[in-house]
């Protein structure tokens, strides 16, 4: 029993391996100086904003004065705030403003998709549908606790003209707050994906991901597919595998922000990412036959490799936590002498691979919780928080992520259930 379970921690170790080898790999193209690749163009593209608010009354006041800032031509873009079955102020106080809103305690459309798509679909549904094809090229999509750089719509406007109208762009997500312990985490832990991950995949030519708020879908394409019919509880991760199976792009912008409220305890932390992590594994299993399928039709195209580590990426937390499952394994195996067998036994072959490789990614997981998280701050970060409470977060934030993860692994098919991340922060603060 003991050396089948060795076997299985070994394997996990071999593909935990990969995935931070290949971490590593993608990490190495953000560090090169940023520079503006793109042709600054002339407003063009006409946006429709749909800013998804539940229950907002704490922040919608705050965001919505912010929006009225945003430097793009007023006829080329409309602004809506999607009040999804409010049952406070959020209404009352967008009047206060004089920005439109779209009440869907009304019930004029039946309910299609899950959470927060749900409340975007039937926005769409009362806008026209079929109609925004004709009236808007892209749809920008926020939260309502974001706030955005002022150039956010003529920075969309012009990577998307440049590129030849990809499907999607995704902004850079910055946090909103970084006071607290979670919240720190929570913001390097962004700044690193933005840079690391996000930039990285850019610069190499792979497809981005969508971020859940500040991206920018173009219309014609999301109309054509359905709209915001998603099944599970991460909308944005399912609309960056739809876009990549449908042949399209999802690209990445470095030049402009948006910037959302990070949870500050981590009770609210847990709940926020375990509905994370159960949409996450129901779009990895619900799409991963499809992109080995497709993996092998496109005569080994590496971007459907790209897009299956993406969604089988446990997170680092997972894979700390079997490095150090498989070290100790690894000793009981040699202090009971289970490899008293041929060199060919599988349990003799994982050993000799995994002492020295498990070395190495020890020297990788200090290079994930402490360089970056220090350089990502250095480089990106809005928040100049201290060196000793930026790593502490990370770590934080990594290591409870072995629970949700377990979680939203055991409860991967219920994704009916959303759990709203309550927002209090009205005004962007410093750590």
């Amino acid at each position: 029993m003991l050396e089948i379970l060795f076997i299985l921690v070994g394997i996990m170790s071999v593909y935990c391996f990969v995935i931070e080898t290949y971490s590593v790999f993608l990490s190495i193209f953000g560090y090169k100086k940023l520079e503006k690749y793109y042709t600054e163009f002339n407003p063009e593209a006409k946006f429709l904003i749909l800013v998804a608010a539940h229950n907002e009354e704490d922040v919608i006041e705050s965001t919505l004065k912010n929006l009225e800032k945003i430097d793009y031509p007023k006829e080329l873009f409309d602004l809506y705030v999607v009040n999804d079955n409010s049952t406070d102020s959020t209404g009352v106080l967008c009047d206060k403003r004089g920005a439109m809103h779209i009440d869907t305690i009304e019930k004029k459309f039946p309910r299609e998709g899950v959470g927060k798509s749900a409340g975007l679909q039937y926005a769409l549904r009362a806008l026209g549908f079929e109609k925004l094809k004709e009236k808007y090229d892209m749809l920008l999509v926020l939260d309502a606790d974001n706030h955005v750089d002022s150039n956010i719509l003529r920075e969309i406007n012009s990577q998307w003209l440049y590129e030849g109208k990809p499907e999607a762009i995704q902004t850079y997500l910055d946090s909103k707050n970084a006071r607290s312990l979670i919240a720190t985490g929570y913001a390097t832990a962004y700044n690193i994906t933005n840079r690391f991950f996000q930039l990285s995949k850019k610069r190499i030519g792979l497809n981005n991901a969508i971020g859940g708020t500040g991206f920018a879908v173009r219309m014609d394409w999301l109309i054509n597919t359905g709209g915001f019919c998603y099944k599970s509880l991460v909308e944005d991760l399912e609309m960056s595998i739809e876009i990549f199976k449908s042949g399209g792009q999802v690209s990445w912008n470095h030049f402009t922000r948006i910037y959302d409220e990070k949870p500050d305890t981590l009770k609210i932390s847990i709940k926020q990412r375990i509905r994370w992590c159960q949409g996450h594994w129901y779009v990895a299993f619900t799409n991963a036959f499809e992109l080995i399928k497709g993996f092998f039709k496109s005569k080994c195209d590496f971007r459907y490799i790209d897009q299956l580590l993406y969604l089988f990426n446990m997170g680092k937390s997972v894979q700390l936590l079997i490095l150090i499952t498989s070290f100790m394994f690894s000793e009981i195996i040699v202090i009971l002498g289970i490899i008293n067998a041929p060199r060919f036994n599988l349990t003799f072959m994982l050993l000799d691979w995994i002492i020295p490789t498990n070395f190495i990614r020890v020297f990788l997981a200090m290079y994930s919780y402490i360089w970056l998280p220090l350089y990502a701050n250095k480089i990106d970060g809005t928040h100049k928080t201290n060196p000793i409470k930026t790593v502490c977060g990370v770590f934080v934030v990594g290591v409870t992520y072995i629970y949700t993860q377990i979680v939203g692994l055991i409860k991967w098919r219920n994704q009916s259930t959303w759990v709203k991340t309550p927002h209090k922060h009205k005004e962007k603060n410093i750590a």
